[in-house]
């Protein structure tokens, strides 16, 4: 991880570090001039931007001398004019309160109450933000520059100013707890300043993107995600460029500026999810400890619908409803620096939700020709949509059945012996179809083979059963006991028969089953006893006596 080197960022003394911080913040180019610069656009003239910037009339002949304007009332487009500072209009500001979800309170300044915070609210000098768990507010303020204040964080308007029109405004505000979210407004003339403080630093940018936190520790972490950010802390400063973060402590130096993580890599999310909750497998990042998904309507990210962390890489999105949405994810480091931001467009279209499908379960093995389809009934639900195809991506429809009212389903048609497929999705009440629950397989397996006509051929020793379907086959047990615990033969044959030539004589338990063309053999059929009776006497044994006997008599 690379480190940006003190000597390089961090100037001899501290004394040094001081003044050099102080122009940083007052916006080094304009301190000396503090005069701001205004180009004449089509239409204006001095009268008419003196009532407009100036704080009073009385100055107006002295702009008149400074801008060295010959002709007050017209005065050429592009023309650059000098307002110093001193005269220009200024007066108190307000921070807006222009995005909220969740909860939020606001400390009034004056009286100290408590009052329940609403979009739209303004908030003033020393007024304090305070949001709740899982809650976050955006705040605007006069120059445009906007704060993200996350959940369970506190901030305090501690001086609101603008100057008048000019678009300058001096901001200073003070993280108390938790953390922010910052885009800061370029910097307008010599007036425009912004300043984050926390209990351990001062934070001062203009036109840049960078969060800062207040933790309970003590400790107070910032990182840049554009421009740079002076950061000043326990008698010593630290610029901060973009791709860098620090760390500012109460009782010491500020940490030298470390490369923040890269962003992590998106490119594998989906573009629509269909199931929520929904999981994400995230592709790790070098050195990340934990990750931060924050999701939002906009790309502006102005407020967090969900923002929370994982410890891996196997991250889970929240229950929102239908529509557009921004993914935001960031790595952090083993320091809690947060790293920089991948972001990731993402539609949800899974509502109203799937049910969960109850019988037949998946791999089901299934006997009956028309068996019965069943599931759950989830809320705010009209009817349902069914489907049964022979392929998993159902382009084999065989059942497409809709305006289903009830959550059992019976085809009226039978099944063949195969395996298939089934999935049901919800029709809301306002007629939209939902998507579709996952498919979920199971067979219908082959009867049993028709023994009701099968016998034993006595004179050719063998027992035949009735033909099964085209390219299906047999499987063939012959046992001496019923239960087939010690089977005699346990044989695959492609014909409807089995040679019993070879048995001695006795009596024999014997069983089928069909084998689908598939490989996936059905139940066995019923045993059916058979005998195998004795062998013919041989012609000898009658005829050896009967020589005897004529011998003997001879």
């Amino acid at each position: 991880m690379k480190i940006i080197s003190s000597k390089r960022l961090r100037p001899i003394t501290t004394c040094c570090t001081f003044v050099l911080l102080i122009l940083f913040l007052i916006n080094v180019p304009d301190v000396f001039s503090q005069e701001w610069k205004y180009t004449v656009q089509p239409g204006d003239n001095l009268w008419s931007l003196s009532k407009k910037h100036l704080k009073s009339m009385r100055y107006w002949k002295k702009l008149v001398d400074l801008n060295n304007v010959q002709d007050p009332l017209n005065i050429p487009p592009g023309t650059t004019l000098l307002f110093p500072m001193e005269w220009l209009k200024s007066g108190s500001s307000v921070g807006v309160l222009a995005e909220l979800t969740g909860e939020a309170t606001i400390i009034e300044r004056n009286t100290g109450r408590n009052i329940e915070a609403r979009k739209g609210m303004f908030l003033w000098d020393n007024d304090i933000l305070r949001t709740a768990a899982d809650s976050n507010a955006t705040l605007q303020f006069a120059d445009g520059s906007k704060v993200l204040v996350q959940a369970d964080s506190e901030l305090k308007m501690e001086n609101l100013m603008r100057f008048g029109e000019t678009g300058m405004a001096d901001t200073k505000v003070r993280l108390q707890s938790g953390r922010t979210h910052n885009n800061i407004i370029p910097r307008k003339g010599p007036g425009s300043r912004f300043e984050i403080s926390t209990p351990s630093a001062i934070a001062a940018v203009r036109g840049t993107e960078y969060r800062i936190s207040a933790e309970d520790n003590g400790e107070s972490k910032a990182e840049v995600l554009t421009g740079e950010v002076g950061v000043a802390s326990s008698g010593a400063s630290q610029v901060v460029p973009e791709g860098f973060g620090t760390i500012s402590f109460s009782d010491r130096e500020p940490l030298d500026p470390v490369e923040l993580l890269p962003p992590p890599d998106l490119s594998g999310f989906p573009s629509t999810i269909t199931r929520v909750p929904f999981p994400l497998k995230l592709k790790l990042v070098d050195g990340a400890q934990q990750y931060r998904m924050q999701i939002a309507r906009d790309e502006a990210f102005s407020t967090l619908l969900f923002d929370t962390t994982f410890p891996n890489g196997n991250i889970w999105g929240p229950d929102l409803p239908d529509g557009n949405y921004f993914l935001r994810i960031h790595g952090i480091d083993e320091r809690g620096l947060e790293g920089m931001d991948s972001i990731h467009p993402l539609s949800i279209d899974a509502h109203p939700i799937p049910p969960l499908q109850i019988q037949p379960v998946a791999e089901a093995v299934l006997e009956e020709a028309t068996p019965s389809f069943q599931w759950s009934e989830p809320q705010d639900v009209s009817g349902y949509r069914f489907q049964l195809a022979g392929d998993e991506h159902f382009k084999q429809l065989i059942i497409d059945q809709s305006s289903l009212i009830k959550t059992l389903f019976t085809p009226d048609q039978e099944i063949i012996p195969g395996v298939y497929y089934w999935r049901v999705a919800t029709v809301n009440k306002k007629g939209k179809t939902g998507p579709f629950s996952d498919p979920q397989q199971f067979r219908r397996t082959p009867p049993s083979p028709d023994m009701s006509d099968a016998k034993l051929d006595t004179k050719e020793m063998v027992f035949r059963w009735r033909q099964g379907e085209p390219g299906q086959t047999y499987k063939c047990q012959v046992s001496r006991d019923t239960s087939f615990s010690n089977t005699l033969v346990d044989a695959e044959v492609t014909d409807p028969q089995y040679s019993l030539k070879s048995f001695d004589s006795g009596s024999y338990y014997i069983r089928v089953a069909v084998i689908d063309s598939d490989g996936y053999a059905g139940p066995f059929s019923p045993y059916q006893t058979i005998k195998v009776p004795d062998p013919p006497p041989h012609p000898l044994t009658f005829i050896v006596p009967v020589i005897f006997i004529l011998i003997i008599l001879l």
